[in-house]
């Protein structure tokens, strides 16, 4: 009997904790819960995002530290009123990391966001997106469903314009696995060893594991490479040969045609809805920079592309020419130098648009 109940148990939690790791919104929240030092939580991001998931946070070289953005003299009119469309990579931005401003709204891609533009003012939007990103967003028209009007209803706007078709494999896949991203999602692995084993005082284990994969096989452990140098730390998706967040998956003609087509769409409709300036900014892959070799152009492609019509504010460019030190090595991110640059070219364009 007692084993009979013991065995229920352990079904029943094991089904409770797959479904609330499939969740986004509880996987934020324990997120946020546990970020701190005591031996139940798992502040293990301490050394770079790409480091904890290889559990490599032992070796300094890959360790991130953020700094603060500073924000330059300026003295001028001040008529503009900043919307920045993004994601991780600018998150930890504040209005007062931009001058020449009277106003600064932060829309989030992931969780979607409405805004309410002041039509005495120079409204400026700028969607600043990680190349990772760049072709399974631009795609479709997800931004106009997600990004809208407090005062408009534009939920069904996406229709009216031209979507990816969809391959006969993909029709039959879609038939053949009704609502299969309700019960499994690409970070389930992750959430679960979250849940299941990611404490504090479990970490010497992991660093154990990653110390024996990274010192005896040259390799990371979980979804991490390292780069050929040595020196940096890759996430698997953007490395890879057939994801389309990788740096080295060829483009075709058509997906280039229809990434740049819809992006003039997105461009279009914001600048129908009063914006007086519509950006784009697409932030490289770590790997595009510093493993180039094979890399797929993707970043070149759209912004040299003749028929595009939104303004570009390149970061890909200024980031080749550049001879400092742009990116973390053990996270996928920017480091504060590359973060600045970023921020001096959105701040330089609020200046000449403040004139």
């Amino acid at each position: 009997m007692f084993k009979k109940i013991l065995s229920c148990f352990f079904i029943l939690f094991g089904l409770a904790i797959l479904s609330l790791s499939t969740s986004p919104a509880f996987m934020r929240f324990v997120c946020e819960k546990r970020d701190g030092d005591q031996w139940w939580d798992a502040n293990n991001m301490r050394g770079g995002n790409l480091a904890a998931i290889a559990d490599l946070t032992f070796l300094k070289k890959f360790h991130a530290k953020d700094v603060p953005i500073t924000r330059p003299k300026y003295t001028g009119p001040c008529n503009t009123v900043l919307y920045i469309e993004g994601d991780s990579y600018t998150w930890s931005l504040r209005d007062t990391n931009f001058a020449g401003i009277t106003g600064y709204h932060f829309l989030d891609r992931y969780r979607g966001a409405f805004y309410h533009l002041d039509t005495t003012k120079r409204n400026i939007l700028v969607t600043a997106i990680s190349e990772g990103w760049v072709r399974q967003y631009f795609r479709r028209l997800r931004m106009l469903d997600e990004i809208r009007d407090t005062t408009r209803h534009t939920a069904a706007v996406s229709i009216l314009y031209k979507q990816e078709p969809l391959t006969p494999t993909q029709q039959a896949t879609l038939v053949s696995w009704p609502g299969i991203s309700m019960f499994f999602n690409k970070n389930i692995e992750q959430n679960l060893r979250c849940n299941l084993f990611n404490y504090n005082f479990m970490h010497i284990i992991f660093e154990f594991k990653g110390a024996i994969n990274y010192y005896l096989f040259r390799r990371a452990s979980g979804d991490v490479v390292i780069s050929d140098d040595g020196n940096y730390l890759f996430h698997r998706n953007t490395v890879s040969h057939t994801d389309t967040g990788s740096s080295y998956v060829p483009l075709t003609p058509g997906e280039k045609d229809l990434l740049v087509e819809n992006i003039n769409h997105i461009c279009d409709h914001y600048k129908a809805e009063g914006f007086s300036e519509v950006y784009l900014s697409m932030i490289p892959n770590t790997v595009s920079l510093m493993q180039p070799h094979g890399y797929n152009d993707l970043i070149p492609l759209i912004q040299n592309d003749p028929a595009l019509r939104m303004k570009i504010i390149d970061v890909y460019y200024t980031f080749k020419k550049s001879s400092e030190d742009l990116f973390f090595h053990g996270d996928t991110h920017w480091n504060p130098t590359g973060k600045q640059k970023w921020v001096d070219a959105v701040n330089t364009i609020i200046e000449n648009n403040n004139k």
